[in-house]
């Protein structure tokens, strides 16, 4: 844990919650709890916030945008499992977002694509969220949001990793 005067600093008072603690690095111990802080504070903030759109629907729809997609696809590329794409798919087709056609490469699969509606409600959502990054970021140096980008792409490539790997 770290000192109630500087986060940076481990309190030598507070007590060990691992036995792991002294084989980590300080900058994983630092992480460990502001990650979980930070998956706390996003996820509060866009249950109070007014998005245009759901954020899975808005993942899932931002696949589309590249190409038309299998349901297995989309699983694959969204590290979900079938049966929740499959709840997310029916969600976004009724609401107008996605539209479903015959898979010409296999005739047993659909092929989900992104309607007109859909592609309007991704860029509406995408406009709030960049709008509300830029203000986030405002005082940034473009350095340091560069290097912020780099590292979460860096971070998000990790857990994608690990996630393939648990897969095999």
């Amino acid at each position: 844990m770290s000192s109630p005067t500087d986060p940076t600093v481990p309190d030598p008072n507070a007590p060990e919650l691992s036995s792991r603690d002294d084989a980590v690095s300080p900058a994983i111990l630092r992480l460990e709890p502001d990650l979980a802080l930070l998956v706390r504070m996003l996820d509060g903030i866009y249950r109070r916030r007014d998005y245009p759109m759901e954020r899975a629907h808005y993942l899932l729809m931002l696949r589309l945008l590249d190409g038309p997609r299998t349901s297995g696809e989309l699983a694959s590329e969204l590290v979900l499992d079938h049966s929740t794409v499959t709840r997310q798919i029916a969600a976004v087709e009724k609401n107008g977002y996605a539209r479903r056609r015959a898979n010409p490469a296999d005739g047993r699969s659909a092929l989900f694509e992104a309607t007109e509606h859909g592609i309007a409600q991704c860029a509406a959502m995408r406009d709030v969220r960049l709008e509300r990054l830029e203000h986030l970021l405002a005082k940034w140096s473009e350095e340091d949001r560069m290097r912020f980008a780099d590292l979460t792409a860096r971070f998000i490539e990790a857990l994608l990793e690990l996630e393939v790997s648990r897969e095999v």
